[in-house]
C-alpha cells in the first residue's frame, strides 16, 4: 500500500515539475516566436508594398485585413491573413492585393500539409499563378490556376480560398457593390445556375413559386462524395427555410457549401434578368477547315499557354494527323506534363480538336490544341506548303 502511495506521489510530482517546465519554456519562447513573426510580416509588407508607412487592421469572419497606406497617406492595397482548410489541417496565409484588387503577393505563414506532397503550396511555381489575377477573374481550379496531381486537396483548398478572399476584399474595402438578390421579385419558374466548388463546377436547379424558393436540386457536381454530403442537402434546406442566401455555410465542406449558395444566387440573377459577366464563357472560334484537306507534310504552329508561348510540330499523312511534338513551351514543367503527351495523343486518336482539355493544367492543354489548329490552318491558307 505504501509503495502505491509513494509511486502515486512520485508520478504527481513528476507531472507538476513537467508542467512547470513546459510553462516556463512557453513563457520564454512565445514572445520570441511572436516577435519573429511580426518581423517577418513587416518584411513581407515591405516586399509587397514598397514604401508603405502604416496600416489599419480590420477584422471580418473571413480573417484579418490590413489596409496599407504610403507615407503621404495614399492607399496602396490590402494584406489579408486568412486560414484555409487543407488536407492535414489549417493553412494560414497572407494575400496581398493592390488598390485595384489585383493580387501582387502570396505568402504561406503556417501549415501542416504532408512534406513533399501538400507543401507544394509553398513553391514559387504554384504561387506565381495567382499574380495579376483579381476579383474579376474566376480563378477556377484546374483552368485558371493549375492544381497539382498528388496534392489536389491542398492546392484546390488554396485556390478556392484565394478566390473567395479576393471577393471579400473587393466588396468590403474596394467599394465594389455586390448584386443584391431579392427572392420575392423573381418570377415563378425553374432556373439553373452554377458556381465553382472545391473540385469543379456545381450546377443547381432552383424552383421559384409565389416569390419564394420552393426547391433546390443539385444536378451536377465533381466534389468528393464523402465531403459533399456534409453540404447537400443541408445548405439547400437552410436557404429554403430562411428564404435567404445569407446563411451559415460552415460545414465539413465549406467550399462546396459556398458553391451551392453561389450557384443558387446565379440562378436567381438569371430569373431577375441580371447579367453576370464573370459567368459568361467566351465564345470559342470555330475551326473552319477539315483535317482531310491538309496536304501531307510537317507544319509548325504556336499559341499562348499558361506562362508563355507553346510551339508544336504537326505531321500530316494521307489526310490524318500522324504526329504532334511540342518543340517549345514556357509553362511550369511539373504542370505541363499533365497535358503533354496526353493532349497530342488524344488529338491523334480522335482526329479532331474537340478533345477533353480538363487536366491538372487546362491552360497548357488548350494552348497545345490551339497551336495544332494554328499550324494546320496556316497550312491550308498557304495552299498546302508543308515540308515534304
Amino acid at each position: 500500500m505504501r509503495d502505491i502511495i509513494r509511486l502515486s506521489l512520485t508520478l504527481a510530482l513528476i507531472g507538476i515539475v513537467s508542467a512547470a517546465l513546459l510553462t516556463a519554456v512557453h513563457n520564454v519562447t512565445d514572445p520570441i516566436i511572436t516577435e519573429r513573426r511580426e518581423i517577418e510580416y513587416r518584411q513581407a509588407l515591405d516586399n509587397f508594398f514598397p514604401g508603405f508607412d502604416t496600416f489599419e487592421t480590420k477584422s471580418l469572419d473571413e480573417g484579418q485585413f490590413d489596409l496599407i497606406y504610403g507615407d503621404s497617406g495614399d492607399f496602396k492595397g490590402i494584406m489579408a491573413t486568412v486560414d484555409a482548410m487543407g488536407y492535414d489541417g489549417e493553412i494560414s496565409y497572407n494575400l496581398a492585393v493592390d488598390s485595384e484588387g489585383e493580387i501582387i503577393g502570396l505568402r504561406i505563414v503556417a501549415h501542416t500539409e504532408t512534406p513533399g506532397i501538400g507543401d507544394v503550396i509553398e513553391r514559387d511555381s504554384f504561387q506565381e499563378q495567382f499574380l495579376g489575377k483579381s476579383f474579376k477573374d474566376p480563378i477556377t481550379a484546374g483552368e485558371d490556376v493549375d492544381i497539382v496531381s498528388g496534392s489536389t486537396v491542398s492546392t484546390a483548398a488554396m485556390i478556392n480560398s484565394i478566390r473567395h478572399t479576393t471577393g471579400v476584399i473587393a466588396e468590403n474595402y474596394l467599394g465594389i457593390e455586390a448584386v443584391e438578390v431579392n427572392i420575392s421579385e423573381a418570377s415563378d419558374g425553374i432556373y439553373r445556375g452554377s458556381a465553382q466548388g472545391f473540385m469543379g463546377p456545381v450546377l443547381v436547379e432552383v424552383e421559384v413559386s409565389g416569390g419564394e424558393i420552393v426547391n433546390i436540386e443539385v444536378l451536377e457536381q465533381e466534389e468528393t462524395p464523402t465531403y459533399f454530403i456534409e453540404s447537400y442537402p443541408l445548405i439547400p434546406e437552410r436557404i429554403i427555410e430562411e428564404q435567404s442566401l445569407d446563411i451559415d455555410t460552415q460545414t465539413g465542406a465549406t467550399a462546396s457549401a459556398n458553391a451551392i449558395v453561389g450557384a443558387v444566387e446565379n440562378a436567381l440573377l438569371e430569373a431577375l434578368g441580371v447579367e453576370n459577366e464573370l459567368d459568361e464563357e467566351p465564345e470559342e472560334e470555330a475551326v473552319d477547315f477539315n483535317i482531310a484537306d491538309v496536304p501531307d507534310g510537317t507544319y509548325e504552329g504556336s499559341a499562348d499557354g499558361f506562362m508563355g508561348t507553346i510551339v508544336v510540330e504537326v505531321e500530316v499523312s494521307n489526310g490524318e494527323i500522324t504526329g504532334i511534338e511540342v518543340l517549345e513551351h514556357e509553362d511550369t514543367p511539373e504542370y505541363f506534363r499533365e497535358s503533354n503527351p496526353l493532349i497530342p495523343n488524344l488529338i491523334i486518336e480522335e482526329q479532331h480538336f474537340d478533345v477533353d482539355v480538363r487536366t491538372g493544367a487546362t491552360a497548357s492543354a488548350e494552348g497545345i490544341v490551339n497551336a495544332v489548329i494554328k499550324a494546320l490552318s496556316e497550312a491550308i491558307d498557304s495552299s498546302g506548303g508543308g515540308e515534304e
